[in-house]
């Protein structure tokens, strides 16, 4: 998008921060809270691509405490809660550039902007970072799109346009948790050479003791990895449906990614690409977003590679 609408987007939108709570799987009665905006019944919904949702285990039990034919919002609404929901922080940000040269080392699939939605850590991790004595950029890349005053475990990258009513998601990624895997990886392997525990970490400049940061990356991997990736492409697709009002939601697969954002070296995780977009119901296509075909190093590259897939979601 170019800049004027980025900017646009933040002035109506950037508040200091908005709350957002995520449990396991909650993704799935988000979607059909969505879908039984429209008055649906349950044999419905299994011919749809929406089906699996509905052998969710939390599914089963609110369908079969629903007792009707039908599905209603309010009623959804009234189960979508867990007592061990975590807490987090959204921000909103922008990334990209008008420029040429700049653009081309910045992964958007066209020249211009992206939105950036940003999950960000709330008190209760903090807390323990503190204990570590680090500063975020211990565990977050130099040059992401990562919030400045908050630590944030992931984020997501979007493009979109009005006129359609669509969106791309170019990216979700978190280098937190990479980071605290790797580092939970180093601390075990010192302690198995010297199991002095209080022994200083050394790891980008952590003085704590050894066995302080190993609490800090088990609790980070317990808590949050098994989550992050759901949360931050529910937090996305709610975002743009019920704040920017867009329906037709596209994802990149790992190939459409690569090279239409002219990925070289290391690559993404492909679960990031593959699984979790699966999980949320998303449909291969051959169709790219109107927006990107007209764009023109864009559309150079896909009638290159005529065959390559993308994969869509339809909200109501």
């Amino acid at each position: 998008m170019d800049r004027h609408t980025a900017d646009e987007v933040l002035a109506c939108l950037s508040h200091n921060r908005t709350l957002f709570h995520y449990y396991r799987d909650r993704y799935s009665i988000g979607l059909l809270r969505q879908l039984s905006r429209t008055p649906t019944t349950v044999a419905a919904l299994k011919r749809t691509p929406f089906a699996s949702l509905a052998q969710k285990p939390r599914v089963k039990s609110i369908l079969a405490q629903l007792g009707g034919e039908h599905l209603h919002e309010a009623q959804l609404a009234l189960h979508d809660y867990d007592p061990e929901q975590t807490p987090f922080v959204l921000t909103l940000d922008t990334w990209g550039s008008d420029h040429a040269q700049a653009w081309r080392y910045k992964q958007t699939s066209r020249r211009g902007y992206n939105l950036v939605l940003q999950l960000n850590f709330c008190k209760r991790h903090d807390q323990r970072l503190q204990k570590l004595g680090a500063q975020a950029d211990a565990f977050n890349y130099y040059g992401h799109p990562t919030a400045t005053r908050r630590n944030t475990l992931a984020w997501s990258r979007i493009d979109f346009d009005w006129a359609s009513g669509t969106a791309l998601i170019e990216e979700i990624q978190s280098d937190w948790i990479r980071r605290v895997h790797w580092l939970v990886g180093y601390a075990e392997r010192k302690l198995a050479r010297s199991p002095d525990a209080n022994q200083p970490t050394g790891y980008r400049g952590l003085t704590c003791p050894l066995q302080t940061t190993l609490d800090y990356g088990r609790f980070v991997l317990d808590q949050y990895q098994p989550i992050w990736a759901e949360a931050m492409l529910w937090a996305t697709l709610d975002f743009l449906r019920n704040e920017l009002g867009l329906r037709r939601i596209y994802y990149h697969t790992m190939e459409s990614g690569r090279l239409l954002k002219r990925i070289g070296g290391s690559l993404p995780p492909l679960s990031l690409y593959s699984d979790l977009p699966r999980k949320f119901c998303f449909d291969k296509t051959a169709e790219a977003p109107a927006f990107i075909q007209t764009e023109a190093h864009a559309g150079a590259v896909l009638r290159r590679n005529p065959r390559m897939a993308f994969q869509r979601i339809e909200l109501n």
